[in-house]
């Protein structure tokens, strides 16, 4: 986006009374000090599960958020410089923290708005036919402009922020409706129904939270006793409060005598999920170590995509998130939905990376993802990297390690047996046959927006699943470790 432009639009945003913020980077706080006639504000973002799309990433960077009162000027609550960074593929069962705990003036407030920088896409040509540029079968980029994207509550139901008291709010976006076939395909967020605003506390959400913020990860640049601060290089930190007896996980059983927070310091590699409380605290649930080194190699993680790149044994990756370290590499000023293509050699190893699944009876440590032949389109993985340089098909490195991770997927529930449900309607991507199988945990997968599976039979869902090679001989090709009702 041109300077000027991007400069214009922070100033929109921007008054006096804004403290120094940067979005996830710094967890940002304006008109702080608090006292009567203040409330404490939280704000999360979701997103609407896609509806027959082969979307691979969607990337909505943004600047700025502020609330219309209902009379004066409107009032800043969020700013980032540069942008916040969010994949709306990924927020279809995830939800991220955009900011927490700011102090804004009690009152009524009639909409929020939302100031984005140029989003960008990547898709599949599924349709048959040539869409603008973009050939049959072909994997190509969706791109967007600048712009302010305004939600107004409905009459009688504004959002009321109380003196003392503290407010959530989730902005909930439909990236479905930002798809644009004028003159080719684009985004255009300004779009009807692109974005929505709620304070509804989604059903089995455990009491006194509001939010599940789920599977950050990044290198760890703080940790205590009590706190643990995550980096990446995509997707900025994100703070979260530890407890004495939190869960720490070690699938590839690195930790000698067993997984602990002893195990790892500043510079390893992990993944918190965490909720939001309705005090506006961030409060981890669960750590998973994916590499406890505190020196790592670099990572990228991102969905494969169903082509290779560059010919050979190579697989191209749509980037998702990474944790680069390697001063001067191009991945430093990767974004969301940059492509890289994968080297794979004969000792590159693979591994399940299966978070909260961990110790769970029946799940997969290798079948399904054990070696080349187990890499398929739709999969989640994160890979250690060398040699980054700037190439043909975005960004070429060699893989020393693959990861297979969670995919975020949608579809419609068509059957549910115990803590199994078949699924309909997934991306044509995927190239799986019939009603693959969804398996479930009792003790491990969350629920959201439902207490029960049984309930969900024709119903839209979006789960967060291990993808593993449906060819292997697997029963259950997806191990889901949440299920989001829609």
């Amino acid at each position: 986006m041109n300077r000027k432009i991007y400069q214009l639009l922070l100033a929109i945003i921007a008054v006096a009374s804004l403290a120094s913020c940067s979005g996830l980077k710094n967890p940002c706080t304006v008109n702080c000090g608090g006292g009567s006639g203040n409330s404490s504000l939280s704000i999360t973002i979701s997103d609407t599960p896609p509806a027959n799309t082969t979307i691979l990433s969607f990337n909505l960077p943004v600047i700025g958020i502020t609330l219309t009162p209902s009379s004066g000027s409107q009032v800043p609550v969020f700013s980032s410089n540069p942008s916040a960074d969010f994949d709306l593929t990924r927020l279809q069962s995830d939800t991220n923290l955009i900011t927490s705990n700011v102090t804004v003036a009690a009152g009524t407030y009639t909409a929020i708005n939302v100031t984005v920088a140029a989003p960008n896409g990547v898709f599949v040509n599924s349709s048959g036919a040539t869409v603008g540029s973009c050939a049959v079968a072909g994997v190509c980029s969706l791109s967007g402009s600048a712009a302010t994207i305004t939600y107004t509550f409905p009459t009688g139901s504004p959002l009321t922020l109380t003196s003392n008291s503290s407010q959530w709010v989730n902005l909930d976006f439909n990236y479905n409706n930002a798809i644009v076939t004028t003159n080719g395909i684009g985004i255009d967020v300004t779009q009807s129904n692109v974005l929505t605003a709620s304070t509804t506390i989604p059903t089995n959400i455990p009491s006194g939270d509001v939010a599940n913020i789920d599977d950050f990860t990044g290198a760890i640049t703080a940790l205590s006793s009590s706190s643990i601060t995550v980096q990446s290089s995509v997707r900025g930190s994100l703070t979260a409060l530890i407890g004495s007896g939190i869960p720490v996980y070690d699938p590839p059983g690195q930790c000698t005598g067993g997984a602990s927070l002893s195990c790892i310091g500043v510079g390893s590699i992990v993944s918190v999920q965490s909720v939001l409380t309705n005090t506006g605290s961030t409060n981890a649930t669960s750590v998973d170590i994916i590499d406890k080194s505190t020196s790592p190699a670099d990572e990228v993680e991102g969905i494969i995509y169903p082509s290779s790149c560059n010919g050979g044994s190579n697989f191209g990756l749509i980037l998702s998130d990474s944790t680069i370290f390697t001063s001067g590499s191009p991945l430093l000023n990767s974004i969301i939905g940059s492509g890289v293509c994968l080297s794979i050699t004969q000792t590159t190893t693979y591994a399940i990376d299966t978070g909260i699944l961990t110790n769970q009876a029946g799940v997969p440590t290798s079948l399904g993802f054990s070696s080349s032949a187990d890499l398929v389109a739709g999969q989640m993985v994160r890979a250690k990297i060398t040699g980054a340089v700037t190439g043909t098909n975005g960004v070429n490195a060699t893989a020393t390690a693959m990861i297979l991770r969670f995919s975020r997927l949608s579809g419609t529930v068509n059957t549910v047996s115990g803590g199994v449900f078949s699924v309909t309607g997934l991306p044509t991507y995927l190239a799986i046959n019939g009603s693959p199988q969804v398996y479930t945990y009792s003790n491990a997968t969350i629920l959201e927006g439902t207490s029960s599976l049984g309930s969900l039979a024709g119903e839209p869902v979006s789960f967060s699943a291990l993808y593993l090679n449906p060819n292997a001989g697997v029963q259950y090709p997806f191990q889901a470790v949440k299920v989001r009702a829609q």
